[in-house]
């Protein structure tokens, strides 16, 4: 009977609260700070990247947007969907709901596509992942608070 019931179970999506890293063998990009590679990367990583992933606390950031991840789904090989709720400087208490699309790329680098007002109006763009010193930076200004 256990074995239907977790069979029954095998396809239904990961939420936030069971934590996205207690998936065996399922992809997750790792914590910390991403930045968008090229030009200009090691400055942007320098001030925390563009983009910051904290699994901890089942949470995402960027700008000044940061968004509470509430439903975590599997939806290919190295894919996953993020349903978030988020809050912004310029939307002050009033929480909005987003979609943001991570697509693995190699063991530093993701495809990031995310909704804007619900709606998927920009093509996305790879973040990388941000060197060991910056990742220690960012690490040390979330224990400050």
């Amino acid at each position: 009977m256990l074995a239907t019931l977790l069979l029954s179970c095998a396809g239904l999506p990961i939420h936030a609260q069971e934590s996205p890293k207690s998936a065996p063998g399922k992809w997750r990009p790792k914590d910390g700070a991403y930045a968008r590679p090229g030009p200009g990367f090691d400055a942007r990583c320098g001030e925390y990247g563009d983009m910051q992933i904290d699994w901890s606390d089942n949470f995402t950031s960027g700008g000044e947007e940061g968004c509470k991840i509430s439903k975590l789904s599997d939806t290919a090989p190295g894919s996953i969907r993020l349903d978030v709720v988020c809050e912004s400087a310029d939307r002050e208490g009033h929480p909005y709901k987003e979609i943001i699309l991570l697509k693995k790329v190699d063991e530093k680098t993701i495809f990031v596509r995310e909704t804007q007002d619900g709606k998927f109006k920009r093509p996305g763009g790879s973040m990388a992942y941000c060197p060991d010193s910056a990742q220690r930076m960012y690490r040390e200004s979330r224990k400050k608070g």
